[in-house]
């Protein structure tokens, strides 16, 4: 298998902040995002969040992300959507060299982004890319259906 973890994140109504997103689902082995993600205070202490906020274009000509996953101040991953109408991203994971595939939910298009799976492909750095197009042409569908079904649900705690 190429990918080898997994995490769900979804936007809480609870939750009255524009960018934030709790994992409620993974497969709690990449420990650089159980370092990471984990929150100190409230809401949902003990639990596991990040942002998922826009990127300004910087760089006239060059690609530039569409999107950043962050943690307070910190940049954990810049996110490329090659096809805005495809609910795939791409990046990798800061520090490491991880790639990470972006999924987002089916009806993102009408809705908004309510909920982004992760799912990391560890030393895939240079090659994340071409993992997107494997998602995208649905090479990947069996790796995605495995790791989605041997994760477990996370304790959502809001006080």
């Amino acid at each position: 298998m190429i990918l080898s973890d997994y995490y769900r994140a979804e936007k809480r109504q609870e939750i009255q902040a524009k960018y934030r997103f709790e994992i409620s689902k993974s497969t709690m082995e990449y420990d650089r995002f159980q370092l990471l993600l984990i929150n100190k205070r409230n809401p949902n202490p003990g639990g596991w969040s990040f942002n998922f906020v826009p990127r300004p274009k910087r760089w006239e000509g060059e690609e530039s992300p569409d999107m950043a996953i962050t943690k307070g101040s910190e940049n954990i991953s810049s996110v490329y959507i090659p096809e805005p109408g495809l609910p795939y991203g791409y990046c990798d994971i800061k520090g490491t060299n991880d790639a990470c595939l972006v999924v987002f939910n089916e009806n993102f298009r009408e809705s908004g982004i309510t909920d982004i799976e992760l799912f990391i492909g560890r030393g895939q750095k240079h090659n994340r890319k071409n993992l997107w197009y494997e998602l995208v042409d649905g090479e990947l569908d069996h790796e995605l259906e495995f790791l989605r079904t041997h994760s477990s649900f996370i304790q959502l705690n809001f006080a």
